[in-house]
This record gives C-alpha cells, structure tokens and sequence, in this order.
C-alpha cells in the first residue's frame, strides 16, 4: 500500500480515538462538561471534511483507472480481511466504543436537552412534549444533558471518522492490486 494512504487514513482514525476519548471523558460522572463544544466539534469536521473529500476522490479515481475493480463488494470485502490484523483490530475497536458510547449505556433518557444557559439560570427543552417547551432545570441536571449531548455528538464524529479511515485503508488495498493487475 502507498504511503499516502496509511497516512491519510492515520489521520482519521487519529480525528476517531480523539474524539471517542472526548466521548468517554463526558461519560465519566465527577468531570465538567466541556465549553465551546460546538468549536471543537466545528474544528474536527473541518479538518475532517478535505480528508474524507479525498477518500471519494481516490475511490473515483481508482474506479477510473480499472473499471469495476473498486465498487466490486467481493474486492472490497477482500481488501478489508486483507489488512494487517492490528489494524482490523484497532477499526473494530474503535467502532465498538463509538457504538458503546452512542448506545446509551452510560445516559439516562429523561427526554430532556439542555439548551441555555444565561444569568444563573439554566434550561432545557422537554422532548417528549409535542410542544418542547423550555424548562428551568438546575445546574447540575444542565450538566448531565450538557455531557450526554456532547457524548453523542462526539461519539458519531468518531464513528464517521473510523468509517473514512477504513474506506481509506480499503481503497488503498484495492489500489495496491490495481497496480499489480
């Protein structure tokens, strides 16, 4: 496989465990929520964005040079056993927590979302009322519906990220045989 490939794909499995670690680090129960989550977020599907960009345009450009070969499943299947066992490892693993911290297992569902948070008051928008009213919640129930959001967000940005990688890693495999063939 070409070096461009193991290292465009390190990138988004590195974008991956970060942000499942951000996940996991909302799942634990003493911790603050973290602030500005929305530019974090921002920040990581920006630079998400070109490499996942650059994914499709490999896979098109591969396609292109050998008809078939990269939109085949059985290639593809094939391509993904064909990689080094630690990295099918790490991919599983990285998916499982991603699923594990979407899952809920660490939430409880109470149907409410934080919203705001402005004078010492603290809201949040009751989802299971077909009009969402906003209710004044306390501090630290704000906190928890703070945390299980940012766990959520986190954690899909981590599986989007994990799936990049490993379409990388495929189309890398693929694109190896390619030029073998």
């Amino acid at each position: 496989m070409r070096k461009s490939f193991t290292v465009h794909a390190r990138l988004q499995l590195a974008l991956a465990a970060a942000a499942l670690c951000a996940s996991a680090y909302t799942a634990v129960p003493l911790l603050p929520p973290f602030a500005h989550e929305g530019i974090l977020l921002g920040i990581g599907f920006a630079s998400l964005l070109p490499l996942h960009a650059a994914t499709i345009f490999r896979g098109i450009a591969l396609e292109f040079r050998v008809r078939g070969h990269a939109s085949d499943r059985k290639n593809q299947w094939r391509a993904l056993k064909a990689l080094p066992h630690r990295v099918r490892v790490l991919l599983v693993a990285l998916g499982l927590a991603g699923g594990v911290l979407l899952s809920g297992v660490f939430s409880e569902d109470s149907g409410l979302q934080a919203t705001d948070a402005y004078r010492g008051r603290y809201y949040a928008v009751d989802t299971t009322d077909p009009q969402r009213p906003n209710i004044q919640v306390t501090r630290t129930e704000y906190e928890a519906l703070s945390k299980q959001g940012q766990r959520t967000m986190f954690a899909i940005y981590g599986l989007i990220a994990t799936a990049g990688g490993a379409v990388t890693l495929v189309y890398g495999k693929l694109d190896t045989w390619a030029v073998r063939s």
